[in-house]
């Protein structure tokens, strides 16, 4: 499992650092890369977020001080650039849309609709609190009735759940991975 948070950019190097990972695994002809399944799990930083997402820096002064700790994320050697952060979101919607991909297209969509959103956050500069700009992650994914669904309240008792189930868990911070083998 993975429990993540689409507003972490630290999620966002761990996904990458995953994605790598993954190719590795498939790339060596390994057998078991045709059995991982990645479980993304819903969390939420700050619940408290504006619903419609704040100006990235006026966030990060409000919550600590000041920008200086995205300067150094380790990404920016892996490839990730964050060359376009603008936001911090709300990310109950993209969470709503990532369960949606997962009910519709199994782990590989949700794993795919999670890269469309961070990139969408960290490198398109996109605000992904707005339902137009979740609406067009979900056509990127090919997801139909993605706009009327996402209208609705659908998924949402269910990521909440998931977040619950995080804090019952001891789940404090994100990224967090468990990793286990098939029956264990």
């Amino acid at each position: 499992m993975f429990f993540s948070d689409p507003a972490c950019p630290w999620c966002y190097v761990g996904k990458g650092n995953l994605d790598t990972a993954l190719e590795n695994l498939r790339s060596s002809g390994d057998e078991v890369a045709d059995r991982v399944v990645v479980n993304w799990r819903s969390f939420f930083i700050d619940p408290e977020t504006n619903p419609r997402g704040e100006d990235y820096l006026a966030y990060n002064r409000r919550r600590w001080g000041s920008d200086g700790w995205a300067q150094s994320l380790p990404g920016r050697q892996e490839g990730l650039k964050f060359k376009n952060w603008k936001t911090w979101p709300n990310t109950l919607l993209a969470a709503r849309l990532i369960h949606l991909a997962g009910e519709r297209g199994g782990w590989e969509l949700r794993h795919r609709a999670k890269g469309i959103i961070f990139r969408m956050i960290y490198e398109d500069g996109l605000n992904v609190s707005e339902p137009a700009v979740v609406e067009a992650a979900g056509r990127e994914l090919g997801l139909d009735g993605v706009g009327d669904w996402l209208r609705s309240d659908e998924g949402k008792r269910e990521v909440l759940q998931e977040a619950r189930e995080a804090s019952r868990a001891g789940i404090g911070g994100v990224p967090y991975f468990i990793c286990s083998r098939e029956g264990s």
